[in-house]
Order: structure tokens, then sequence, then C-alpha cells
């Protein structure tokens, strides 16, 4: 059975902006919580299901939360060196573009598909000064770390340099881990524990939908690591 440790003074190591961002996000229906399958499930298709589904992209309906989760994506950028920011296409694209123009830094898009018209152009947005620039790369949660691996790989073949990679929630099912091995350091919102102990401090779900939710997610995690 999963242990939930809490501090018991506030939270769960969140601050007030992302407290009020995973309330929102539950509010909206971007935080779900039943049997899922997710995009993991093409490549393992006897995998268990997920007691939870993130879906981020409702924020882009939702121009109030979508204005809170760029104030957290700026709380998480804002300690890091960088010249440019980058978004993992096309989940993030929208928020990414949001958080340009609120902290006034030019966003660029690694293509990851190949562009046979045009300047077939590997990097969107991107100007000839900008080889050698430092790009944090964006997303919107890391289950794998596939994508993002794929899109820095794209930056750094066209000049730039890759260090950091931001997401609002790490689902902790290995991205972190994919990411470290190629010297990528994630930056998270919330991990997957830390939002399912806040939601259950709050009254969102019970003790007992909380253990269930832990030990299956565990369960998924023990399948995704035999391999």
């Amino acid at each position: 059975m999963s242990e939930r440790i809490i501090n018991p003074q506030h939270s769960e190591g969140l601050t007030l902006s992302q407290e009020n961002l995973a309330l929102q996000l539950h509010q909206i229906g971007s935080i779900r919580f039943g049997d899922f399958r997710l995009k993991l499930h093409n490549q393992y298709p006897e995998a268990p299901l997920s007691p939870v589904y993130i879906d981020l992209r409702m924020l882009r309906r939702v121009p109030e939360v979508k204005a809170a989760t760029t104030e957290v994506y700026e709380e998480l950028v804002r300690p890091l060196n960088f010249d440019l920011l980058a978004d993992v296409p096309t989940a993030a694209t929208p928020l990414v573009s949001s958080l340009s123009d609120r902290i006034g830094v030019g966003m660029v898009t690694p293509r990851t598909d190949s562009k046979s018209h045009g300047t077939g152009a590997k990097v969107d947005g991107l100007l000839p000064e900008d080889r050698g620039s430092r790009v944090v790369l964006i997303d919107d949660l890391v289950t794998r770390a596939d994508s993002k691996i794929e899109a820095a790989d794209v930056l750094v073949a066209s000049g730039m340099e890759v260090e950091d990679v931001v997401v609002l929630v790490d689902r902790e099912q290995g991205g972190s881990s994919q990411l470290e091995e190629r010297g990528l350091k994630l930056h998270s919102a919330f991990t997957m524990q830390q939002m399912l102990d806040y939601y259950v401090r709050v009254g969102i779900i019970d003790e007992q939908q909380y253990e269930d939710t832990m030990n299956r997610l565990e369960q998924l995690n023990q399948f995704l690591g035999s391999f």
C-alpha cells in the first residue's frame, strides 16, 4: 500500500499559484479519474490501464485557466538560464505562445515532421543570429520522454543549446530518468504524487480513491520498468 506523507503546515511543496491551477485543472475536466488508455498503450497494448487521464489541451478553451497556467510556467522558467523558449508541438504550443508574450522572450518550434515546401526549415521562427542560443524546451506533461528528446535533438542539430525541459505535470513514469540520461534536466509544476496528495487533502478525492489510484499507478510503473 502507498504511504502518503504531507506537510501538515501547508501543502505538498506547491506554490499558491500551483495549488490554484491544480484546482482549476480538475474543475475544467483536464484531470479525470477512471480507466484510460494512454499514448504509451500504442507501444505497450498489454500495459495496465491508467487510473488518471490528464488532458491539458483543454487549457486553450478556457482563457482564465490558460492565464493561470502561464503564471505557473513563468515561475518555473524564471530561475533558468535561457535566451529562447521552444514548444513541443502541438499541445504546448498555445501555452508557450502566451508565456512568450508574458515574459517578452522569443519562441521557436522544432519540427519533428518533414517540411517539403518553402525553406524546409526544421525549426520554425529561427533567426540566423539564434545559433548558439540557450533554449528551454516546454511541454504540457511528461510520461515517457521520447517526444521531448526528439524535439531537443532537432534544436541541437540546428545549432542551439538545450539543458532544461519544463512541464506542468510529471506523471513519474520514467520520463525524468530518460531525460537525465540525455543530459536534460526536468522541471515540473507537479509530480503525479504531489497532485494526488493535494487533491486528497482538499477533498477532491477521498483516502480510498487515493490508495486505489496510487496502487494502480505503481502497477503501471512496474510494468513500464520491466522494459
